[in-house]
């Protein structure tokens, strides 16, 4: 009789602690969907932006690949879009990070990331785009004519903006079709496609994780004229 009195008495302890509990994990719940669509939303304005960059630097490849020479305007223009490439997908690699830790394995998009510094094509593209704008402001040409050197490394790196450009609208007819606008971001976000595209955008990459972009050290000749021609 006095055991069952004591367990009356603990009874509205233990519902109390029971309803805190509750609330507490439906708290922490809300509070983790409400930071991972946060992320979502930041993941896939960087994405929607390296789409854009590679688009924009696919465009100045070719048609710097078909003259045969490329303005230094052009090449800062690709200068700057790589260097925040490279950027944004530094930041991608984070927010997919935070996205593991908040969710549970046997629920979450895994990317096999093992080689992520040597995939690291953007930046070595940079570095080499760096190289080449210094040389080109040192002797004063307005550009740069695209030798034998030159033209391998830049065709190199137009088919690899073709090959994630393709990707990109490979994927957007897949999963993407007729979504625009606000409906499009929010699909996104809630599908995480955004990881999705960062996976797609890691394998094209893998193809070149050995491919070098070294400086062609021999002189360009008459860079001047042949850039005036093409005026």
């Amino acid at each position: 009789m006095n055991k069952k009195i004591k367990l009356k008495n603990y009874t509205p302890i233990l519902i109390i602690f029971l309803l805190i509990s509750i609330f507490i994990n439906i708290y922490s719940y809300l509070n983790i969907n409400k930071y991972k669509y946060k992320l979502g939303k930041e993941s896939q304005i960087n994405i929607e932006d390296i789409r854009q960059r590679n688009e924009s630097n696919m465009n100045i490849l070719n048609v710097s690949i078909g003259q045969g020479c490329i303005k230094n305007e052009d090449l800062l223009k690709l200068y700057k879009n790589y260097d925040i490439i490279t950027s944004e997908i530094i930041e991608l690699w984070g927010q997919y990070a935070s996205y593991k830790d908040n969710t549970l394995s046997i629920f979450s998009k895994n990317i096999d990331d093992k080689k992520v510094l040597e995939n690291d094509v953007y930046l070595r593209i940079k570095d080499y785009l760096s190289i080449i704008l210094n040389q080109t402001m040192k002797s004063k040409d307005i550009g740069l004519t695209l030798s034998s050197g030159y033209l391998e490394n830049f065709e190199t790196m137009s088919e690899l903006t073709k090959k994630v450009n393709s990707y990109f609208e490979e994927f957007n007819s897949q999963k993407l079709l007729n979504v625009t606008g606000e409906q499009r971001e929010k699909e996104i976000i809630k599908n995480h496609y955004w990881i999705d595209m960062l996976e797609g955008i890691y394998n094209i990459n893998n193809d070149y994780t050995n491919i070098e972009f070294n400086v062609d050290e021999s002189k360009n000749v008459n860079n001047i004229e042949i850039m005036n021609e093409k005026k």
